[in-house]
């Protein structure tokens, strides 16, 4: 299939700490969409901006070097702690080689039109750049976009937003995002008042809802068994970077939907990207396939159909 798919946004090192104990491993939003993409899609690219002193760097060798931007600033750090209930408590950032994340690395790209690019949360005004540098020279590349709840706490940067949901194809947040951009104080009342190209909200394990031009349809999750929850970092990013290759493959909204709440679930079930670097899927229906194997206990027959 001809077309790649980018993800742009932050490589990071992160310091998790949760109730199963502490790690630093490699992290940041961009990351963790390409690694979910890349169970699905091979032809997966990573853009942002690293420092030289990055230590993960068999995870980075995953993906085509060209399009990652080698920095003397220092690696983006995350510290994360979360709480009983998974909520996160970021304790420091330090960005680092990622303030060098611009629309300047889009230009290099050459992006084709029958690519799709996400964009990780970044600073609104600068992803605006980087859509408006995207539609001046690929207009008909395909587009979603991820932001962070952090970003909307000033009226200038929630007007940005707003404008970006009708430059992009998929403008993705979960349920508080949304109620926080609308400044509504329901989700019902967001949905009203958020116009947009195509609206994801994302509700965990019920899945997602979707709005276009007034049409809200509901998308339940496909349940995925638990036994523990090990780490949530990054399962939202991990859920856009699914879907988007999904989409890449199918142009399906729900089954795309429905891939990226299964891999997102499988990715908490490990620390980091643990659960996710040997996980291939051969299509997105064989992911119904994965489920109704771990359901009646045979995933050991079906292991060999998901890894390469």
């Amino acid at each position: 299939m001809s077309g790649k798919v980018f993800c742009i946004g932050h490589v990071s090192v992160d310091a998790v700490e949760n109730v199963n104990g502490s790690k630093a491993q490699p992290g940041g939003a961009a990351l963790y969409a390409a690694v979910a993409a890349k169970t699905l899609f091979n032809d997966i690219c990573l853009i942002s901006a690293v420092g030289n002193n990055y230590p993960f760097t068999d995870i980075l060798a995953l993906f085509p070097r060209r399009y990652l931007k080698s920095s003397r600033m220092p690696s983006t750090r995350f510290s994360i702690r979360y709480d009983e209930r998974w909520e996160a408590h970021y304790l420091k950032a330090d960005y680092g080689a990622g303030t060098k994340i611009s629309s300047s690395l889009i230009d290099s790209a050459k992006i084709e039109p029958n690519s799709i690019v996400h964009i990780s949360p970044l600073p609104p005004a600068r992803a605006q750049k980087i859509v408006r540098s995207i539609r001046k020279t690929s207009p008909e590349t395909k587009i979603s976009i991820n932001t962070w709840i952090g970003y909307m706490e000033s009226g200038k940067n929630r007007r940005i937003l707003k404008e970006l949901a009708s430059e992009v194809d998929f403008l993705i947040m979960n349920d508080s995002e949304a109620k926080v951009l609308a400044e509504a104080e329901t989700l019902s009342t967001a949905l009203r008042l958020l116009k947009a190209k195509m609206l994801i909200v994302t509700l965990g394990e019920l899945g997602a809802i979707t709005n276009t031009e007034n049409e809200v349809r509901m998308v339940p999750a496909l349940s995925f068994p638990i036994e523990k929850i090990m780490d949530t970092t990054g399962a939202g990013d991990t859920w856009c970077g699914a879907f988007i290759a999904a989409y890449k493959l199918t142009g399906d909204l729900v089954k795309s939907i429905t891939a990226a709440s299964v891999i997102s679930s499988i990715k908490c079930t490990g620390w980091g990207f643990n659960k996710l670097l040997n996980l291939r899927f051969k299509s997105v229906d064989t992911i119904a396939e994965y489920i109704i194997g771990l359901r009646e206990g045979s995933i050991q027959k079906r292991i060999p159909d998901f890894s390469p």
